[in-house]
C-alpha cells in the first residue's frame, strides 16, 4: 500500500550522522491557495524541512531561516518545485500520498520510528498518541515521548502528524496551531475547508 511505501522510505535510507556542509542545502517558498505561504528546505538527498503557511512570502522565509540561517533560494530548483507542487495538489484535495524522498539525517532512531509510524496512518484516519507509541515497542508510558517525537516532525503533511490525537479524541498542540489541524483533518475527511488562520508571518 502507499502509506507502507511511504514509511519505508521514511525509515530506510537515513542514518543519524548531521548533513555536511557541502550538502548545499537550498530552499524555495511557494503559494497555496487559501493556505497561504509555505517554505521548503532540501538537500543532495532530500527535503529536510517543509514550513507550514503563513500568510506572507517574508514569513514563509523567517520560518524557514530560523531552523538554515543562511540557506539561499532557489526559485528554479526542480526537485523543490515538485515538491511544492504535490503540496499544493494536496491542499487542493487532489493528492493523497506523497512521492517524495525525504533528508532526516541527524534525527534520532526513536524519532525516526515514531515517524515511520505516523507515516503509516491512512488519508482520512486518525490515530491517538499512545497508537504511535505502541507502533514503537512502548506502551501507555512511552505516549508523552511519542508524543515530543511527533511534535519534532520536521516535514508535517508529507509526515501526516495532523492525524495524530488524543486517546479521548481531542486535538493537541501542532506547530501550524489547532485550527490548521482542525483545516487539514476536515480536508481529508471531504468536509470541505474552513477559514484559515494562520500562525505568524
Amino acid at each position: 500500500m502507499a502509506e507502507d511505501r511511504a514509511a519505508e522510505n521514511l525509515a530506510a535510507p537515513f542514518d543519524n550522522v548531521a548533513p555536511a556542509e557541502a550538502d548545499e542545502l537550498r530552499g524555495l517558498t511557494f503559494e497555496a491557495a487559501s493556505w497561504g505561504w509555505l517554505g521548503l528546505v532540501a538537500s543532495g538527498r532530500g527535503l529536510r524541512m517543509l514550513g507550514l503557511p503563513r500568510r506572507t512570502e517574508a514569513g514563509a522565509v523567517r520560518c524557514l531561516r530560523q531552523h538554515y540561517t543562511n540557506v539561499p533560494l532557489h526559485p528554479a530548483d526542480p526537485f523543490l518545485l515538485e515538491v511544492a507542487r504535490q503540496v499544493q495538489a494536496y491542499l487542493a484535495g487532489k493528492l493523497r500520498n506523497y512521492a517524495v524522498e525525504l533528508d532526516l539525517r541527524g534525527h534520532t532512531s526513536f524519532e525516526l520510528a515514531v515517524w515511520a509510524a505516523v507515516a503509516r496512518i491512512p488519508y482520512g484516519q486518525t490515530r491517538t498518541y499512545a497508537w504511535v507509541a505502541g507502533q514503537v515497542g512502548g506502551g501507555l508510558a512511552a505516549a508523552q515521548a511519542a508524543g515530543a517525537a511527533v511534535g519534532a516532525n520536521p516535514v508535517p503533511l508529507i509526515i501526516p502528524c495532523h492525524r495524530v490525537i488524543g486517546s479521548d479524541g481531542s486535538l493537541h498542540g501542532f506547530a501550524g496551531g489547532l485550527h490548521m489541524k482542525t483545516r487539514l483533518l476536515a480536508l481529508e475527511s471531504g468536509q470541505g475547508s474552513l477559514a484559515l488562520d494562520t500562525d505568524g508571518g
